[in-house]
């Protein structure tokens, strides 16, 4: 896994493309490994939060919509078929999220904290499945500690941070990861 990360970082940004359509045809094909790393590449380079920034310009939503797109693109991977670039078919994915969000909010009475759309939906999923504690059995652990304290105990971010000896801001990026690979294996259970 480290070496796809670090042959991410490093590549031009045409490398870096080929390698994320290797993954995401990877992941597509039922690799959670591949999906583990692609979703790392769109969170932790940042790429999606890029694709978001070009509709979403209130900085304090941007962080949910980037969630929302990486839950997204977990769920809907199988459908990539490499016609176009990966990063093209992201960014499809993050304008329509990005879009829909302001349209929630127009609509909508703010909110206080909590979360809209995809993320929310898959938070409620995971508590009301019989079968949970399978479906985490099989997320990496650093990605399980937190969607258990966050989605199964409803612990605030602050206070997972301060159990799980982290950052809040890691504790928020593995919880949208953890989230996002559950719902990759919802999607393939369900389907």
């Amino acid at each position: 896994m480290g070496r796809d990360r670090a042959a991410i970082r490093n590549a031009s940004a045409e490398e870096r493309s080929d390698l994320l359509d290797v993954l995401a045809s990877r992941a597509g094909a039922g690799d959670l490994d591949a999906l583990d790393e692609l979703l790392w590449a769109l969170d932790e380079l940042g790429l999606a939060r890029q694709a978001v920034r070009k509709v979403i310009v209130v900085e304090d939503d941007l962080d949910d919509v980037v969630q929302d797109v990486l839950v997204a693109v977990a769920e809907g991977i199988s459908g990539f078929r490499a016609e176009a670039r990966f990063t093209t078919w992201m960014h499809g994915i993050a304008r329509f999220k990005a879009i829909a969000h302001l349209r929630r909010q127009r609509r909508e009475e703010p909110l206080d904290d909590h979360y809209v759309g995809d993320a929310a939906r898959i938070s409620s999923v995971l508590v009301s499945r019989v079968s949970v504690r399978e479906l985490l059995a099989r997320l990496p652990d650093a990605y399980r500690d937190v969607v258990v304290l966050r989605d199964l105990e409803q612990l605030p971010y602050a206070e997972i941070a301060h159990r799980l000896d982290l950052n809040e801001h890691t504790v928020r990026t593995r919880a949208a990861r953890g989230r996002a690979l559950a719902a990759a294996l919802l999607t393939r259970e369900d389907g």
